[in-house]
């Protein structure tokens, strides 16, 4: 029996969701997303290498990611609340959208987002091995001295690796780094990812 208490001071939190009408979600996804790609096949080059990063969504303008955005939103709500943030649909916005195709052999380097506090990936088309999402430990004490491990647990694990389904949605925090595991399946991986920005002016 345990004669002590353990308090976990300043947690990273990673809310995982899985979407209701999901199918009917991804279908107008795919489409959305694989349309933007015949626009621009060459795409963007952030994290993304070997895969097909797209132009930021228009969603202000663009009634089908105008519809997107508002479905996500919702999540973005719950989560906000959840950690103790106010929430004044207002203030709390969607700021940037886009998606990611990758390609057998393609993977995401490690980055995070800056100037945002939330990030999301949702997941369109995840065929297994298609590439986990891992997480980093963002304690500067890491990167001076870290002990041996003999137990992985949510305390002592410098990476966190997260396997989602297909209409899985994470948001976490915009300042964790993280990666994106080599597409291993002979199909794509298509997810969409954004950034939420809370405005104070």
């Amino acid at each position: 029996m345990k004669n002590y208490q353990l308090y976990k001071i300043f947690p990273s939190p990673v809310f995982h969701y899985s979407l209701e009408n999901k199918q009917e979600l991804n279908i107008e996804l795919k489409d959305y997303i694989l349309n933007l790609k015949k626009k621009n096949e060459k795409g963007l080059k952030k994290s993304n290498q070997g895969g097909w990063h797209s132009p930021m969504f228009d969603i202000l303008n663009d009634h089908l990611a105008k519809k997107f955005t508002i479905i996500f939103e919702n999540y973005v709500k719950k989560s906000v609340e959840e950690i103790g943030w106010n929430y004044d649909s207002d203030r709390v916005k969607i700021e940037a959208m886009w998606s990611i195709i990758n390609k057998k052999g393609s993977f995401n380097i490690q980055h995070n987002h800056p100037n945002a506090y939330l990030s999301a990936a949702y997941y369109v088309k995840f065929p297994e091995k298609s590439g986990n999402i891992k997480f980093f430990d963002p304690r500067e004490q890491k990167n001076i001295r870290y002990p041996k491990i003999t137990k992985y647990t949510e305390i002592s694990a410098p990476i966190v690796e997260i396997t989602p389904k297909e209409g899985d949605l994470l948001i976490f925090p915009a300042y964790l780094y993280h990666a994106v595991s080599e597409n291993l399946a002979e199909e794509d991986r298509i997810i969409v990812s954004f950034n939420v920005d809370i405005k104070y002016r």
